[in-house]
């Protein structure tokens, strides 16, 4: 940067610092194992209103490496300040980088207040020790200990975002580490995850017109930053995942789902004809090829690719252990399908 430029002025920078120190962070994590052995991952990226980029990173531990009791969380979480005597850097990176607000009564003009309180429940009630499992999370420990001043304010423990020592001490900067404790958080962490780009609600008004179509009226916006555009000008990628999920068909005979736009209804159904699902290339596979005996229906795009043009199962050269098949689900209302899929299992 030239003389007293700020982040703002140079998305380009900022940007690339941010993939550098990502790259290192998946390293990290997937590779030197830092909570352990990571059998499967996802990430996305994202820009925050006022433009800073931040990455969601979802990770599932192997059973051997499983973060259960509060003595394991302990270990790799923390959410108290550090001791100053101790260790002076990491208390000044947790002070700049992972106190929340201060909002409620101390400032109740801060962005995550909603109808007087704090949308994100802070502040935290004290506790001498970890809890494993409320509500699909830890409760994490905060000891009562002397407010410390934070610029303008007086905080504690009640008032820090859960954080790895290590992780933050290495990349000085925002990194938020939470377990999910239960299986009942792993729907929602995926949600998450893919809930998509930020959007402006916006509406056209025409002070001419008296009867406004709603519908017309508000459009989805989209919000670019400078930091985002950078990034997509610079062709990195928005998300990455270990794992390929391939989506497998259950249906009923001729009663595959078909596609086809207006008026081309009879097109679509004649080349729905000729041509195979995922299920029905399945059953043919086994009619010539001995070796597809011995694998499921839902494992079998780990050793067989599906070729979409000629709609068939081919045998797999190389890979298939980062392969997951997923069949479609189906209510127990619908009991011919339901029956078929619980048989393909």
């Amino acid at each position: 940067m030239q003389g007293r430029e700020r982040p703002e002025n140079r998305p380009d920078i900022v940007v690339r610092v941010f993939k550098m120190k990502l790259s290192e962070l998946l390293d990290d994590l997937i590779k030197r194992k830092v909570f352990g052995c990571v059998t499967s991952y996802i990430y996305v990226i994202e820009f925050q209103k006022r433009g800073l980029p931040h990455c969601h990173i979802l990770l599932t531990l192997d059973s051997s490496s499983k973060i259960r009791t509060k003595d394991d969380i302990d270990k790799f979480v923390s959410a108290e300040l550090p001791n100053i005597n101790v260790n002076r850097r990491l208390f000044e990176i947790v002070t700049k980088c992972m106190v929340h607000g201060p909002c409620g009564i101390i400032n109740p003009n801060a962005p995550c207040m909603k109808d007087g309180e704090c949308s994100k429940q802070f502040p935290k009630a004290f506790r001498e020790e970890t809890e494993e499992n409320v509500n699909g999370y830890p409760v994490y420990k905060r000891r009562c200990i002397e407010p410390v001043r934070v610029g303008k304010h007086y905080i504690d423990n009640r008032w820090i975002v859960p954080y790895n020592p290590w992780l933050s001490k290495k990349y000085n900067a925002h990194i938020n580490v939470e377990v999910c404790a239960s299986v009942k958080s792993v729907k929602y962490l995926y949600k998450y995850v893919y809930k998509g780009h930020d959007a402006a609600s916006i509406t056209l008004k025409n002070d001419d017109i008296v009867n406004h179509d709603e519908i017309l009226n508000f459009l989805d916006g989209r919000y670019v930053s400078a930091p985002e555009a950078m990034w997509r000008l610079s062709e990195f990628s928005m998300s990455d995942k270990s794992h390929t999920v391939i989506r497998l068909a259950v249906h009923l005979p001729e009663q595959q789902a078909i596609f086809f736009k207006e008026g081309q209804e009879n097109e679509a159904v004649e080349r729905a004809s000729i041509k195979d699902t995922t299920l029905t290339a399945w059953f043919k596979l086994n009619l010539i090829d001995e070796e597809a005996h011995e694998y499921y229906y839902a494992d079998i795009p780990q050793y067989y690719v599906f070729d979409k043009p000629s709609t068939k199962w081919q045998k797999r050269q190389r890979g298939g252990q980062q392969v997951i098949g997923r069949m479609s689900v189906v209510s127990v209302q619908d009991s011919e399908r339901f029956y078929l899929r619980m048989l393909l299992l």
